[in-house]
This record gives C-alpha cells, structure tokens and sequence, in this order.
C-alpha cells in the first residue's frame, strides 16, 4: 500500500512539473514571437511605449499593449493601435497561438500579411485599418481591413466564412 501510494505521488510529481516545463515553453514562445515582432518595426515606435517596456526581463504579461488570458497565462490581446509604428509583420506571429485579438489600426505597417497567421486558431478579432498592407489575406474569423491594398477573398466566400468590417 505504502509502495502505490509512493508511486502515485511521484506519478503526479512528474505529472506537474512537464506542466510547468510546457507553460514555461509557451509563454517562452509567445514572448519570442512579440520581441521578434519588436524587431521588425522600423522606427521602434515614437512615444517608446515598446523599446521602455517589451524586454526579456519583464514578464511577457506585463507588457505594454498585451493581455495574457487569466486561465492560460498567454497572450490573449495584442493591441498596438494608434502608436505610430512603421514596419512588418514577422512570420512569428503564428506563434502566439492563444492569440484572440490583434489591433494594429492607424499606424504605417505594410508589406504582405505573413501566411502563419492562419495559425492563429483562436483569432476572433483582427483590425488592419489604416495601414499598408498588401497582398493576399491569410483566413481568420474576424477582419477589419480599412484603407489598404489586399485582396483575395471574394465577397461570397467573405460572408460565410468571416466577419469583415471595411471602413472608409
């Protein structure tokens, strides 16, 4: 009985920490993924909001602009809207895979959408207003185009399968 009992606790010890091991790993991965995404603006934004505050030595959920979800500790909520920034969009992005929300309305980012957004399973809202992008959409649920250059859907394929808002 005593020998079960051992084994069932060390079972679970193991059990914890490969869970903290994948946690560790994916907030990692998530962080990764935002500082590559940093990397990839050109004028690391004027009012310094990224360059003072996303750094490897303050804890990803702490950043300005991210909000990690609360049952999960990952990256939820990436809203960097109206700070100015120039620049792309990294492949990394397909990374934060808890990512739900993406706002990166009214700033100078342009080039194509990166493919490994399609990644993004749990995208339900991404706002691209006043930016500028061009190329082919990658799918997601929820778009908001605004003033750029994309194309790719057609309208039939849009209603059903997205929300789309196109603002002028």
């Amino acid at each position: 009985m005593v020998t079960s009992s051992c084994f069932l606790f060390s079972m679970v010890v193991v059990v914890l920490i490969q869970f903290i091991r994948t946690s560790e790993t994916n907030i990692t991965t998530d962080q990764s993924a935002l500082l590559e995404f940093r990397a990839h603006i050109i004028n690391l934004d004027p009012q310094h909001i990224l360059a003072n505050n996303w750094s490897s030595t303050t804890p990803v959920c702490n950043w300005a602009a991210v909000t990690c979800s609360r049952r999960h500790n990952r990256v939820a909520t990436l809203n960097l809207s109206y700070m100015g920034l120039v620049g792309t969009i990294p492949p990394d992005i397909g990374n934060i895979s808890f990512l739900a929300s993406l706002d990166i309305r009214n700033n100078s980012f342009s080039g194509n959408l990166p493919k490994e957004m399609a990644h993004l399973c749990r995208l339900k809202e991404m706002n691209l207003d006043f930016n500028e992008f061009r190329g082919r959409l990658p799918t997601g649920p929820v778009i908001a185009l605004g003033v750029n250059a994309l194309r790719g859907l057609s309208i039939v394929l849009t209603v059903l399968l997205f929300k789309i808002y196109i603002r002028s």
